[in-house]
């Protein structure tokens, strides 16, 4: 197993926990018990994401698993939508995330089961050998797009990332940004932009650095590692003729 040092664990408790949350999030909390793991989404009222996060069920406790730079903006958030809710939420720094290609202790990672198995442990069990891993490895090469990575808070679509079909239900009841997501379902709806993988080279750039082809902007680029790239840019160009070089994107076939 490896640690994931980027990740903080959110508790949420109290009898009106499941209906709290399943009033805010896109994914469907009701079977959390027989799932052990769901991965959601919390929206804008336009749509786009703010929040994205894991919800582990762990002996009968609702964790969120969620990227530590959006966790003190989550816990806030929540917060403000609390009102007579019965529930508590706070930070457990005492909880961490490990991942795994193999161990199968964990739960397979809703987006996508090519990406690994992922739980919660007490962070006592961390040892030296836990921080090194391939998770981003995996994830860039199979176009696993992550807020904080690749995208910023209410930048995108969940339609616009390749592995949103997992964490959006189009069964349950309402939650912000809820119409949005369901025009794009039932017009069936395919974005302009997306994110996609391409063979990357030269020194790497900085998400959010603007990607240009012939002078003109086509998108921003995403996080980079072995030699790949996650792009955000015109579904046109997601083909074997085109790969980035530092903030371009290049017709090799040309």
């Amino acid at each position: 197993m490896h640690y994931l040092n980027d990740r903080k664990i959110l508790e949420v408790s109290g009898i009106d926990t499941i209906n709290f949350l399943q009033n805010l999030i896109t994914n469907d909390i009701s079977e959390i018990k027989k799932r052990k793991i769901i991965h959601t989404f919390l929206l804008n009222n336009k749509g786009k994401i703010l929040f994205e996060f894991y919800i582990h069920d762990v002996n009968d406790r609702v964790l969120i698993d969620v990227n530590e730079q959006s966790v003190d903006d989550l816990l806030s958030h929540l917060i403000s939508y609390k009102l007579r809710s019965k529930i508590d939420i706070s930070i457990k720094n005492e909880y961490a995330v490990f991942w795994s290609e193999t161990n199968t202790k964990y739960t397979s990672d809703p987006r996508n089961a090519r990406i690994g198995l992922r739980g919660i442990e007490p962070k006592k069990q961390i040892s030296s050998e836990d921080y090194t891993n391939n998770f981003d490895n995996i994830r860039i090469f199979e176009s696993i797009a992550e807020l904080n990575k690749d995208f910023k808070s209410e930048d995108v679509f969940p339609h616009e990332l390749d592995s949103y079909m997992n964490s959006i239900s189009n069964e349950k009841g309402c939650y912000p940004g809820q119409e949005i997501v369901s025009r794009v379902y039932h017009n069936k709806v395919i974005s302009k932009k997306k994110f996609m993988r391409l063979a990357y080279t030269g020194s790497p750039k900085s998400q959010g650095t603007k990607l240009f082809q012939d002078k003109k902007e086509v998108g921003f680029l995403g996080s980079n590692a072995n030699g790949f790239c996650l792009a955000y840019t015109n579904r046109e160009f997601a083909s074997n003729r085109y790969e980035v070089k530092h903030d371009e994107l290049i017709n090799i076939s040309a």
